[in-house]
C-alpha cells in the first residue's frame, strides 16, 4: 500500500510524501463484524505494525522513513450504521525496548460487542486477544491523562496526551465532532501464554467521536 501526498497550501508551506506500507504474508491483523440494531452492521479490519518506507518532506526538509524504525496502521471498514453513532478508539504502533514490535487496537461504542470485541494487542505479528477494556478519561478535559484496564488484569496502560486534533462540522442533520488526542503510552499487557510486557512511551492516539451521519 502507498501514501502519496502533494499538499501546497499545509501550514502555509507545503507537505509531500511518498510512503510505501508493508505487511509480511504471517503478520496477523484484527478483522471483526459486529452487529448493530436494526439489521445493520459493520465489518472492520484494523493492521498494525505494517513496516514503512519511504519520504515526508516539510518546510522543504526531507526526512527518510525506515522500516526499522518506522511502523504504520490501516484502518478499513464497510457497514451500514445508526443515524447517531459513538466511539472511543485507541491505537498505537512501534517498537519495545528489545526492538520487538508492538501494536495496540483498543476502544468502544456502537454495535453488539457481548460475543466479541476488537481489542488486543499485536507483539511481532502475533494477535493477542483481550476482552472488555475500561476506560478513564475525562471529556471536558481530553489533555488529561486517560486510562485504560482489563478486569483480568491483562492490560494496565496510562495514556498521557501531547498533542489534541479537534475536527467539527454541524449541518444540524449532519454532525461530527472528533478530539483526536495523540500521546504516549505506558503501563503493561500479558501474551496469551502469560509473559507480562511492559511498554514505555509508545506513541500513538485515543479519540472520542460524536458522530450523526
Amino acid at each position: 500500500r502507498t501514501l502519496f501526498v502533494r499538499w501546497p497550501g499545509f501550514g502555509k508551506t507545503s507537505l509531500n510524501a511518498d510512503v510505501e506500507f508493508t505487511v509480511p504474508a504471517e503478520q496477523e491483523s484484527m478483522v471483526i463484524v459486529i452487529p448493530i440494531k436494526g439489521k445493520r452492521f459493520y465489518y472492520n479490519r484494523k493492521i498494525n505494525c505494517m513496516a514503512a518506507k519511504g519520504w515526508v518532506e516539510y518546510q522543504d526538509k526531507r526526512h527518510n522513513i525506515e522500516p526499522e524504525t518506522c511502523l504504520g496502521n490501516l484502518d478499513w471498514g464497510r457497514g451500514v450504521w445508526e443515524y447517531d453513532s459513538f466511539w472511543v478508539w485507541s491505537s498505537a504502533s512501534g517498537f519495545l525496548e528489545d526492538k520487538r514490535r508492538i501494536g495496540l487496537n483498543l476502544g468502544f461504542g456502537f454495535g453488539d460487542t457481548s460475543a466479541a470485541t476488537e481489542n488486543c494487542f499485536i507483539l511481532d505479528g502475533k494477535v493477542h486477544k483481550l476482552g472488555k477494556i475500561n476506560y478513564t478519561y475525562n471529556n471536558q478535559d481530553f489533555k488529561a491523562p486517560w486510562t485504560m484496564s482489563c478486569p483480568d488484569g491483562r492490560l494496565e496502560l496510562v495514556f498521557t496526551p501531547f498533542f489534541e486534533r479537534v475536527a467539527k462540522t454541524d449541518l444540524k442533520v449532519l454532525r461530527s465532532e472528533v478530539h483526536q488526542m495523540f500521546g504516549k503510552y505506558n503501563g503493561t499487557v500479558v501474551t496469551d501464554d502469560g509473559k507480562k510486557i511492559v511498554i514505555k512511551d509508545l506513541v500513538g492516539w485515543s479519540e472520542e467521536h460524536n458522530a450523526r451521519w
